[in-house]
């Protein structure tokens, strides 16, 4: 019998002295937009769930980075998205982060230039107008809207690249099996955090906080309490390489069954998945966090 190859895999953690980035990567202006314009404005990025916006004329608002998004349903059922500016002065098009439009039309609050649920300008209120205006020059300005399966995203670059789907981390995992397409939003939490991105973002992907700032999730996952986040960060993982305790396999503590604060599964089980399925949801990985929209 071959040995697992995960079992021969060495430590997570370096084995010589990195630099991390500047500080001002994480504070200065400069160094924020140059993150939009490299990251944030070019990739596909889920702004909503379609069926948050499933009538026709039902809208919904997003800011990312310095840019408001818009996404409706027209009358015909179609999803588009625009940036939440009046081709006029720029004014806002709507200050709402949700609602349904009551007419047909988007219009705009300080000058009443009203657009189609395309993005047409059909009406505005001047009473002349100056020789050679077209309306068909001022349409909104559109943005790339991709869905996958009961996701909605957009996308602010010119020319994006392929769709929501192409972007994906295929090594991420599977998930045809989880009914994805016919889940609703339950709740809805916001939590706005002063820092800069990547700030969560690494801290997120480590745990050497979650011993004092994370006690109930460190009993509800024993590995997390050791400041670990899978067997291979620890450097002797080789001397418990044999024991699937949860302190030591990654996995919940012994009669949890799902990530729920008493560890107990407390809605409709998903029918269609593997046992191997089920089981992953009770264990952490064997490598470090993974996350199924890549990027």
């Amino acid at each position: 019998m071959q040995p697992d190859p995960s079992e021969r895999a060495p430590c997570n953690g370096l084995t010589s002295l990195q630099p991390t980035l500047p500080s001002a990567d994480y504070w200065h202006a400069d160094a924020y937009r140059r993150d939009l314009d490299a990251i944030w404005y070019r990739s596909w990025l889920m702004v909503c769930r379609e069926a948050d916006i499933a009538e026709p004329l039902a809208f919904r608002t997003v800011r990312i980075g310095s840019q408001e998004i818009v996404m409706l349903r027209d009358e015909t059922g179609a999803l588009r998205a625009f940036h939440n500016t009046c081709r006029h002065r720029g004014s806002q098009l709507s200050q709402e982060s949700a609602e349904r439009l009551k007419a047909r039309l988007l219009t705009c609050p300080y000058h009443a230039w009203s657009y189609s649920l395309r993005g047409d300008l059909v009406r505005v209120a001047s009473k002349s107008l100056p020789e050679g205006f077209d309306k068909a020059d001022y349409t909104l300005y559109r943005l790339a809207l991709s869905v996958w399966r009961g996701f909605v995203f957009v996308n602010l670059a010119e020319h994006p690249d392929g769709s929501a789907e192409s972007s994906f981390d295929r090594a991420s995992g599977d998930l045809s099996n989880w009914p994805l397409e016919s889940l609703v939003t339950g709740h809805r939490l916001t939590k706005v955090m002063n820092c800069n991105w990547k700030i969560f973002w690494e801290n997120f992907n480590e745990c050497l906080h979650c011993p004092g700032v994370h006690k109930d999730l460190s009993r509800l996952v024993p590995i997390y309490g050791r400041g670990l986040m899978a067997r291979h960060d620890d450097p002797e993982w080789a001397r418990h390489a044999d024991n699937d305790a949860p302190e030591f396999s990654g996995r919940l503590r012994a009669g949890a069954e799902t990530w729920s604060r008493d560890g107990h599964a407390h809605g409709p089980v998903f029918s269609g998945l593997t046992p191997a399925e089920r089981a992953a949801g009770r264990a952490r990985p064997s490598g470090s966090v993974q996350n199924a929209f890549g990027r």
